[in-house]
């Protein structure tokens, strides 16, 4: 079975800790941002010509202005050191869930600068192995580069090479025209999710507007994805609290005629109906007309333990299988009552 995968912005994580981390901080969409991270005064003294609270419009506009490099220096430290500071809380969020409804065949490409996915990651391998690849787009403080062997894994880590400690990623901050190939580790995500893409069978979009600064991201992503009349069985979902036009305005250019699926929440969407099997399932279900039951996904009230029995047939068969990708969806129904 071909790839899922799923692109991430700043929605995922605010829909991961609502209630904030571990220790009450949050999240923020750019919208805003300075002033929900208590970073406003930083821009004491600053006339801004740009009327926006968006952080990608004040940070393209200091960028370029000489004057401003101290000021964009500051910012940059700010950010990172608050998104660093970011921690999970002990129980399972859905990162969590989101990194256990795939498999290694399957790939995460995230904007987002925080570590949560991270720390989602490093916790879901202690359950299984057989996870989906990640893609920091923007880079990640959670994330270091040996950048003479293209090694990776989490910051203070070591290269399995030359045994040296892992550099963290730079950080690509919202400027109008981002440069994708000039760091050795953003270049290497962006090749991959190019190839991800191109191979994928299913595309999900979760909390990413696709805001301005990101247009030739959003260009690479056509490209990789091609015409749309190339792809008349993909699926695509959309994970966002926009309502369904604007999202069908934002998206029109991935999505063939009513193959796609809108959904507000995460429990709503493929990836928690059919975790682990979600282009077995939806290949079946469209294209082979066999019905599914979605009610048989993650649950909202999961905690630790639940997952883990939720998933041991699953993952047994993964283990039997060889990591093969030909497996059988326990939410198929087969000569069953759906409606039941």
């Amino acid at each position: 079975m071909r790839s899922h995968t799923v692109i991430l912005g700043a929605g995922a994580t605010i829909a991961a800790i609502p209630d904030g981390d571990k220790n009450g901080k949050s999240s923020s969409v750019m919208n805003g941002l300075l002033k929900k991270l208590n970073l406003e005064e930083i821009l004491a003294g600053v006339e801004l010509q740009t009327k926006s609270e968006n952080l990608e419009d004040i940070y393209s506009e200091l960028f370029e202005r000489e004057e401003c490099s101290e000021i964009v220096r500051k910012l940059e430290e700010r950010l990172y050191d608050y998104f660093a500071s970011l921690e999970l809380p002990e129980e399972p969020t859905i990162y969590d869930l989101l990194i256990l409804s795939l498999t290694n065949k399957d790939c995460i490409a995230t904007f987002n600068w925080d570590p949560l996915l991270i720390q989602a990651y490093v916790r879901c391998s202690k359950i299984t192995l057989n996870l989906p690849q990640i893609l920091c787009l923007h880079g990640n403080v959670a994330v270091g580069f040996c950048e003479e062997h293209t090694e990776f894994g989490t910051v203070g880590y070591y290269c399995p090479t030359c045994y040296k400690k892992l550099n963290p990623t730079k950080l690509l901050y919202p400027v109008k025209n981002k440069d994708y190939s000039s760091d050795g580790y953003i270049n290497w995500c962006w090749k991959a999710l190019d190839y991800f893409v191109d191979h994928s069978y299913m595309l999900t979009i979760f909390g990413y507007s696709a805001p301005k600064s990101d247009v030739d991201a959003v260009n690479l992503m056509k490209k990789a994805w091609g015409n749309i009349e190339d792809r008349p069985l993909e699926e695509v979902s959309v994970i966002d609290i926009v309502d369904e036009a604007t999202m069908l305005n934002t998206w029109k250019d991935f999505i063939h005629s009513h193959h796609y699926r809108y959904s507000n929440s995460f429990f709503d969407s493929y990836l928690a109906k059919f975790p682990r099997r979600t282009c077995e399932t939806v290949f079946a279900t469209f294209s082979l007309n066999v019905p599914s039951d979605g009610s048989r996904g993650f649950k909202e009230n999961f905690n630790w333990d639940m997952i883990k029995e939720f998933l041991s047939d699953m993952l047994v068969e993964e283990q039997e299988n060889k990591g093969k990708s030909n497996l059988k969806s326990k939410y198929l129904v087969w000569g069953e009552d759906v409606n039941k």
